[in-house]
């Protein structure tokens, strides 16, 4: 056990007088920190005892009593305030406020130098040093035993959280949500708060306090683990009591190395899926073989839909999350459209989690195949995967499934849409090109307004009269009007068939 703030009183050379919080003096001493900065507690680790002089403190009482609370939350053991220089003194409102969360506040006369208080800490705690060692030990015996017994992710954290007394959780610090599949964390706001405003990396350990908690009130940290990618190591306190910071970095360096472990592996199987789908789609694998590899990744094509999704990226990101979900699956970036193979039962848990992320930011467009059934019909699955992500675009919507009653009007298919505009618009569309007018985009405001003359021309920022003779013009060109009620049935199909050959949102 380290020494003790009452220790530290009792040893007469030091000379320090309690002058509040008296009811934390068994607070545990694990070292001495000094600093005399205006927020020394953003390098503050837990169980410190900070010693300042009083230059350091603020001079405003609310200021002196904020000091005191962050203080607390970092979980020190006390503040011992140097005496003899020219600061402000110790006002009544940090006193109370000590008082309150049991923060011990302690004087130091000018005659004792903070180095002998360093050296008594530290001789007293060298006996704690070998219990510590025997600690860091059993947490990497555990490691090594539960690595070769098959225990990864979250049941060797929940055997190392036990070994510890705490709650151990792995996540993403910008989302909050766990790299093994648990959902998200509950301190994910304070968490992806913290990592912003240390400018999305990780201080050494950030303290976490649940929403509308007292000043002072600590129920978590989160602590930085090594690794290519930012990782917290989130810690929960069950019985109150925080580990040594010295435990905690060790299980957050031996826990890195599990999570690199287990990344590679999702890496592996990521290739997998990548090489599979491929020679799927361009029908360069036979059907065992297809069986065989597709069983590996857990994926039986008679459950399974192909997604066309207009992700950002290479899907790289939506693949970690689908395997930290546990939805088996492949994946394949290719002609700016990343493909996803999974069973259908997982598509909702999947779009609820909103795997992937939109190049615009938001969520992304997904175009969703009617189920595949066998090795053969995965290149067909993914034109109506395609398909699909063209009304999804067109209409606005965040995902159409091939067959839905979105599709049933016409065209059904890419070869009928091309058919519609190649009839319907084409003479515009040549026109338009040879000549540099505008007939379809007017076709289509004049539509899209409910043939209003007056809407149509403003939102163009032509005159009536020059709506007038374009329309005119596009009878002439077309053998179409825009009053009868089967010359604008087929314009409106024929300006859906082109937005959706284009991907592009329609309001129609």
């Amino acid at each position: 056990m380290a020494i003790t703030v009452r220790d530290l009183i009792r040893l007469p050379h030091l000379r320090f007088t309690v002058v509040a919080g008296e009811a934390g003096l068994d607070n545990e001493v694990s070292w001495v920190h000094t600093s005399d900065l205006p927020e020394p507690w953003k390098w503050h680790g837990a169980g410190e005892l900070l010693l300042t002089n009083t230059v350091g403190l603020p001079a405003e009482e609310a200021e002196q009593v904020q000091f005191v609370e962050r203080l607390s939350e970092c979980d020190a053991s006390g503040l011992g305030i140097g005496l003899g220089l020219s600061g402000p003194s110790l006002l009544a409102g940090a006193r109370r406020r000590a008082d309150e969360l049991a923060l011990p506040l302690l004087t130091v006369p000018l005659s004792t130098p903070f180095t002998a208080i360093v050296r008594a800490v530290a001789d007293a705690n060298s006996r704690e040093e070998s219990r510590q060692l025997w600690r860091v030990s059993r947490l990497y015996e555990l490691l090594r035993t539960s690595a070769a017994a098959g225990s990864s992710g979250q049941e060797l954290f929940r055997k190392l959280g036990e070994e510890l007394g705490v709650r151990l959780s792995v996540v993403d610090p910008a989302t909050g949500h766990s790299l093994f599949g648990e959902g998200e964390c509950r301190y994910a706001a304070e968490l992806a708060a913290g990592y912003g405003t240390h400018g999305n990396t990780l201080p050494a350990m950030l303290t976490l306090r649940p929403p509308h908690a007292e000043p002072g009130a600590v129920a978590a940290v989160a602590v930085a683990m090594p690794g290519e990618h930012p990782t917290a190591l989130v810690v929960e306190f069950t019985d109150g009591q925080l580990p040594s910071m010295v435990l905690l970095h060790h299980v957050a360096v031996g826990g890195a190395l599990e999570l690199a472990r287990l990344m590679e592996s999702q890496e592996r199987m990521r290739r997998l899926g990548s090489n599979t789908l491929t020679r799927l789609l361009d029908r360069r694998i036979d059907s065992h073989a297809a069986q065989l590899q597709l069983a590996e990744l857990g994926l039986d094509l008679a459950k399974c839909v192909l997604i066309a999704a207009s992700a950002a990226g290479d899907g790289t990101a939506a693949h970690r999350r689908l395997a930290a979900a546990r939805v088996p699956h492949a994946l394949l970036h290719r002609d700016h459209t990343v493909y996803f193979l999974l069973p259908a039962t997982a598509l909702d848990t999947a779009v609820a989690a909103e795997i992937w992320p939109s190049p615009g930011g938001g969520t992304a467009r997904l175009g969703v195949s009617d189920r595949i059934t066998s090795p053969s019909r995965v290149a067909d699955a993914a034109q109506e995967a395609r398909w699909a992500l063209a009304v999804a675009s067109a209409s606005g919507q965040r995902a159409a499934n091939y067959g839905d009653e979105s599709m049933t009007l016409p065209p059904r298919t890419p070869a009928e849409a091309r058919v519609l505009v190649s009839r319907i618009l084409a003479p515009l569309i040549r026109h338009d090109a040879g000549h540099s007018t505008d007939y379809v985009a007017t076709l289509q405001t004049f539509l899209r307004t409910d043939r209003s003359w007056r809407d149509a021309a403003a939102e163009l920022h032509i005159h009536r009269q020059t709506l007038g003779y374009r329309l005119r013009k596009i009878e002439q060109l077309t053998g179409r009007g825009v009053t009868r009620t089967d010359h604008i049935a087929q314009w409106w199909l024929a300006l859906r068939a082109r937005d959706l050959l284009a991907g592009q949102p329609g309001d129609r």
